[in-house]
């Protein structure tokens, strides 16, 4: 094992300060290369043992040097079996020249913040005068960013990618294997049992998640809050039309299409007002490099002069085209033949099948998913975050945007395949395939159909059955699995630490028992409700009562998604953003969709005739959904122009305090000039 006594630090880094105080937690585990048994590591030789301890040493003296280098203190604790905890603090007079240089570079670069003037930095101030006045959120932010920006930006170029290590100027690599910041226990359970009693979130509310927990996090639950109360309306309208005319109603249909677009068109107004009030507008020129950015070169800007890092776009593009498309294309293949393959097994057992077994036959395609998704799942995940990777994203914002697009793939494979399956070939082709089966010998009797009831029947099990399971997988099971963990581990170990002698103790327990729990991966939320309203965009008109039951869900979703991130994940990393980033794109692809499958099935299954053969009457419908497909197809690009421009000319509340701020400012410089704004040039 690597030694780290505090006797090997210098005696800047151990300078007393709460342990209840600190801003980040650092997990070095020095044996993380080594042989994973004995037998293994008798194999590997002591050699190979000395090689990788040096090598932990050497990661070791590489990170405690960066800390230093970018002024931040820490305390070290060992946790046992070559696993050390760093508990790092930023000491005030770093954290103000950090505030002093983002607001600087905020106001620089127009961010929207009410203040239009540069900010004012006094250096050689005493700790005990510097006054900050910022939100816990930022403070984390600024200090991780000190943590990960890469040294030729001013950062420590701490990383947990191996890959890098060696490659770029980033250290600790694998042997890092967690950066973290403590949860603010007090603060969750007050904000938790707030909101479990209000029935819609206020605007304090958001701006309180924002305080906490970034910006990034804070639009998660702004746009939720925004989507569940737009789901007022189609709500309502579609309890009318399933009591009246639920058969494929054409008035639901178009009014699902125009809701999208105004509730797209809506949230990015709403988002516009959030970025300009949190001072996050244009907040993509202010955005640090990844310490995973891997430059081929470090160039003078031909303008201002400054070295800045390259990497060549044709590199990237050729990357994207020859390695990530033709990996992504192959993925969403094997995707589209193994749900394919487990939708027709089921379709096939439970309307088809008339053999022996047939009762237990049908549990074949939920044995196939369990055994087959799960896994994909986890193998795709990884497979697009190496494949973002090698594509050498710069920052943050486009490896998300790179990755979401990947995610995007499967999700809405695994997601929408089945019901474009049902609505578009085992429906209007019900008797035909019955004939084909029959005559092959797979089934004795021909005689019945498969009906639109069964795109209802399962558009309703995806919106209800799944939402629940997703919201019992995501909340529920954790926490129960954390208590019952810890139950464990109190009656393996007999409770031999006994209790806490003090509050620093207790905190470092804490903290090691957030260690265990997983990171918080906002983009899981946000494909949850993408998927939620294809489902409503795409299908609803087959089901009116689809918008109910979202709308039940998302006011159980905005509190469980706070729980689950308050009480089953570790805090989150607070980042800023100024919308949801490349959701809204996804959520305007499907919006145009929905308005082809709408029509298309609006036009295929009204007034359905079950005493007709299913293939006629589909073939017969086939031209009249071509024409009004592609009729409603146009329409909506130009009902999308005229929503989009009617919501944009209305200026939200941030813009109109932006001005007065600006006449404000303007007016204070004239004065002083001598010149009375009101009229002509003072005496």
């Amino acid at each position: 094992m690597v030694a780290v006594t505090r006797s090997s630090i210098q005696p800047s880094t151990t300078a007393p300060f709460p342990l209840q105080q600190t801003d980040w937690v650092i997990v070095f585990n020095a044996r993380i290369g080594y042989p994973k048994s004995k037998v293994a590591t008798t194999v590997a030789g002591k050699e190979t043992i000395e090689k990788e301890k040096a090598r932990a040493r050497t990661a070791w003296d590489d990170v405690v040097t960066r800390l230093l280098s970018v002024g931040l203190k820490f305390q070290i604790r060992d946790w046992g079996e070559g696993r050390v905890a760093l508990f790092v603090w930023c000491p005030k007079s770093v954290l103000s020249r950090e505030v002093y240089r983002s607001r600087v570079l905020d106001w620089l670069n127009d961010s929207g913040n009410a203040a239009l003037e540069p900010p004012k930095f006094i250096p050689g101030q005493q700790e005990s005068d510097i006054q900050l006045d910022i939100t816990p959120a930022e403070r984390l932010r600024l200090v991780h960013e000190l943590l990960t920006t890469p040294t030729y930006e001013g950062g420590a170029g701490l990383t947990l990618e191996e890959s890098v290590v060696g490659k770029t100027s980033a250290v600790g690599g694998k042997y890092l294997e967690a950066i973290f910041a403590p949860h603010d226990v007090e603060f969750e359970s007050k904000w938790v049992k707030s909101w479990s009693k209000k029935w819609i979130l206020s605007h304090q509310d958001i701006s309180g998640i924002r305080d906490y927990a970034g910006e990034k996090v804070a639009y998660y639950f702004a746009f939720l809050r925004y989507y569940f109360l737009s789901l007022a309306p189609p709500a309502a309208f579609g309890v009318v039309t399933y009591l009246l005319d639920s058969d494929y109603n054409p008035y639901f249909g178009l009014f699902m299409v125009l809701w999208g677009i105004i509730m797209i068109a809506g949230w990015n107004r709403e988002a516009s007002r959030w970025a300009s009030e949190w001072g996050t507008r244009n907040y993509s020129k202010l955005e640090k490099i990844r310490p995973e950015f891997r430059p081929e070169s470090l160039t003078s800007d031909p303008v201002t002069g400054e070295r800045v890092p390259m990497y060549p776009y044709w590199k990237r593009w050729i990357t994207v085209s020859g390695v990530t498309l033709p990996i992504t294309v192959a993925m969403a293949v094997v995707f589209f033949t193994v749900v394919g393959t487990i939708t027709t097994s089921e379709i096939y057992f439970k309307q088809y099948y008339d053999g022996p077994l047939q009762e237990v036959l049908t549990f074949v395609p939920t044995i196939l998913y369990a055994a087959c998704i799960p896994a994909l799942n986890s193998f795709y995940i990884s497979l697009a975050h190496k494949l973002n990777d090698y594509e050498n994203r710069q920052t943050d914002s486009d490896f998300d945007s790179s990755f979401t697009s990947k995610l995007f793939v499967f999700n809405s494979l695994l997601s929408f395949l089945p019901l474009f399956a049902v609505s578009w070939f085992f429906v209007p082709l019900s008797d035909a395939i019955g004939v084909g089966l029959k005559s092959r010998g797979y089934i004795k009797s021909a005689d019945f159909a498969v009906g639109p009831d069964a795109l209802s029947a399962r558009l309703a099990y995806f919106v209800l059955t799944a939402q629940v399971i997703n919201t019992i997988t995501e909340t529920v099971l954790p926490m129960v699995t954390r208590k019952a963990t810890n139950k464990y581990k109190d009656f393996k170990s007999g409770k031999k630490e006994g209790t806490a002698k003090d509050g620093e103790e207790m905190f470092e327990r804490v903290i090691r028992a957030e260690f265990e729990q997983p990171e918080y991966r906002g983009y899981e939320d946000y494909a949850e409700m993408v998927v939620q309203f294809g489902y409503l965009a795409l299908f609803s008109v087959a089901w009116p009562l689809a918008p109910v039951a979202c709308f039940v869900n998302n006011f159980i979703e905005l509190r469980s998604d706070a729980v689950k991130m308050c009480k089953t994940t570790r805090r989150p990393t607070p980042a800023r953003a100024d919308n949801i980033g490349p959701w809204g794109r996804i959520l305007t692809l499907i919006s145009w969709l929905g308005s082809i499958t709408t029509t298309s099935l609006t036009t295929l299954y009204r007034r359905w005739n079950p005493s007709l053969a299913a293939s006629v009457q589909s073939s017969a419908r086939l031209p009249y959904i071509l024409l009004f497909t592609l009729l409603v197809e146009h329409l909506y690009f130009l009902f999308y122009f005229v929503i989009n421009s009617t919501v944009n000319s209305v200026p939200h509340k941030g813009v109109e305090r932006r001005r007065r701020n600006e006449f404000e400012l303007k007016k204070r410089y004239l004065g002083d000039a001598g010149i009375d704004v009101g009229g002509g040039r003072g005496e």
